[in-house]
């Protein structure tokens, strides 16, 4: 079967074409710039370079329908034909506490995810506008999301219930969801395949370092702690979200900015973090003007890195001393300098980066420790549709042998 898997975000799409017979990728890429004249649409096919075409794009229907003619194109495609899409598999950033698995895709279970955007505003339209796009593109084939917060679907009440009054919980479901499911559970696994080590029984931290950035610990399959919350605003610093601050900070700011939710809105996620921290407008800027000394993009960096040891070293009292660390997603893969400095002073713990490796692991998959280390520690490029895919491909096959017995 060939699952096809969709990531619509407020910034573009992300899709990726996979065969279930031999765990094959046979195309990916991504459409940034949808909403004005010059989109790009970056396609790879297979192992081959990637192709670059540019576009009016006015709308997320228009581009996901880009997407699948591309997938059909006779000189750049994968495939002949549309049926030879056999599932769609959409990201869902926010199921709350009903998805703890994926759910093939009904208009009650549509209903449920504009409701739980209540929870996640800036995703889980951006996630239906993408469901429904694929939908009437595609209608004769299961479409299937799989919920970001599922993976977090094993905290305990210790690690998911905020110190507010009970009824808040009971009544709204305000308690901590979790975020980048997919992705976590993908570095986890695939880094555990090369270090020779069972996920089912690994300790593992993970760091999806991107847009938004969170950090995950797993043990023995299974999530035990994560940074992101009831949204995904909380947690470590991260490219234009602030993470965690103080409670008393949100009540000043309006009082004194005389700002609407809206405006706060704004303010928290997207004029916050590492951007708004150093006045640059790109996390490679900041790296660049950290390394020729400019403090704000120095002190932005080292704000950055300081949340992630934070809940590192909260992790490993929880844990104990992981058997695997990972990185994943764009400022840990592209930036061995964030690596660096997160391991840094690390080595009492068996956490030893070999510095000349790291260096040199750009972009790619590898191990970075140091032969002495106790620890592997890994980077990972991102792939939750990978795992998106699989896992609707398992439910589909699930669902059947159900429905068969």
């Amino acid at each position: 079967m060939n699952v096809l898997v969709f990531d619509c975000e407020a910034y573009g799409i992300e899709y990726l074409l996979w065969r279930s017979d031999d765990n094959m990728v046979l195309a990916r890429g991504t459409v940034t710039g949808v909403g004005t004249r010059s989109a790009i649409l970056k396609h790879r096919l297979g192992a081959q370079p990637t192709h670059q075409l540019v576009r009016e794009m006015s709308d997320c229907r228009r581009a996901v329908k880009w997407v699948i003619s591309t997938l059909v194109d006779p000189k750049i495609g994968a495939l002949k034909a549309h049926n030879e899409i056999g599932a769609v598999g959409h990201r869902v950033a926010h199921g709350a506490s009903k998805y703890t698995k994926p759910a093939l895709i009904s208009d009650d279970v549509l209903d449920d995810i504009a409701d739980f955007a209540d929870y996640a505003p800036r995703h889980n339209p951006y996630n239906m506008e993408g469901i429904k796009a694929a939908r009437a593109l595609l209608p004769d084939v299961p479409h299937a999301a799989v919920f970001d917060t599922s993976y977090y679907s094993t905290l305990k009440p210790k690690s998911y219930l905020y110190g507010l009054p009970y009824k808040y919980y009971s009544q709204y479901g305000i308690r901590k969801y979790g975020f980048h499911g997919p992705s976590h559970r993908y570095a986890s696994e695939r880094a555990c395949f090369l270090a020779g080590i069972d996920f089912a029984q690994a300790k593992i931290i993970s760091m999806h370092l991107g847009r938004g950035s969170s950090v995950t610990a797993t043990r023995a399959g299974k999530c035990v702690e994560t940074s992101m919350g009831f949204s995904p605003l909380e947690g470590l610093v991260m490219e234009t979200r602030c993470g965690d601050i103080d409670p008393e900070v949100v009540i000043y700011l309006m009082a004194k900015e005389e700002l609407s939710l809206r405006a706060l809105s704004d303010v928290l996620h997207r004029r916050s973090g590492v951007l708004g921290l150093s006045g640059l407008g790109d996390f490679g800027d900041v790296v660049e003007k950290a390394r020729e000394g400019k403090k704000r993009a120095l002190d932005a960096l080292d704000v950055f890195v300081h949340s992630i040891r934070k809940y590192l070293g909260a992790y490993i009292l929880d844990l104990g001393v992981p058997d695997i660390i990972v990185f994943t997603a764009f400022m840990a893969e592209g930036h061995p300098v964030v690596r660096k400095m997160v391991c840094e002073g690390l080595e009492f713990l068996g956490i030893k980066l070999d510095d000349k490796v790291n260096e040199s692991v750009v972009d790619a998959e590898g191990e970075i420790s140091a032969p002495d280390s106790a620890v592997k520690i890994y980077t990972m490029p991102h792939n939750e549709e990978m795992i998106i895919a699989q896992s609707v491909h398992r439910h589909l096959a699930e669902t059947e042998t159900s429905r068969l017995s």
